[in-house]
């Protein structure tokens, strides 16, 4: 083979290698402290690489879900939980406040039986919920 060929297959190598490279267009910097840098710089070294290299194959190579849900629904899932959590702190403080010692008993059993539904629809949505985050 000639030196023409061989540096023209040199030139297509590097502009098939420029080609990859312009398609990783996005850019992630971090900070770390000096110890993780060494922890992380050892790593590299074992592998023959860079300590940059060597954290963009982890992170390539590690197995990342994608998140249950989007951020404005993760919002309305928040709210809501915190609306429920609101509500069964009311029910747990009028429950508090009863006296069992004089309160009369009806108003107490019609209190227990609104907590105890309140916590079996709680019970029932959380489960629907968990359904939801396993698929």
């Amino acid at each position: 083979m000639s030196d023409f060929s061989l540096i023209t297959l040199k030139r297509r190598a590097i502009i098939d290698n420029k080609n990859v490279i312009q398609k990783q267009d996005k850019y992630i910097q971090f900070r770390i402290d000096q110890e993780h840098y060494e922890k992380l710089k050892i790593s590299a070294e074992t592998y023959g690489l860079s300590p940059s290299l060597y954290v963009k194959n982890l992170a390539q190579k590690s197995h990342l879900k994608k998140p249950y849900f989007a951020h404005e629904e993760a919002k309305q899932v928040l709210l809501e939980l915190t609306k429920q959590g609101t509500n069964l702190n009311q029910v747990a403080k009028r429950l508090n406040q009863l006296d069992p010692a004089s309160a009369d008993s009806k108003e107490l059993t019609e209190a227990l039986r609104y907590t105890y539904g309140v916590l079996a629809q709680a019970q029932k949505e959380y489960s629907l919920l968990w359904q939801q985050l396993r698929k």
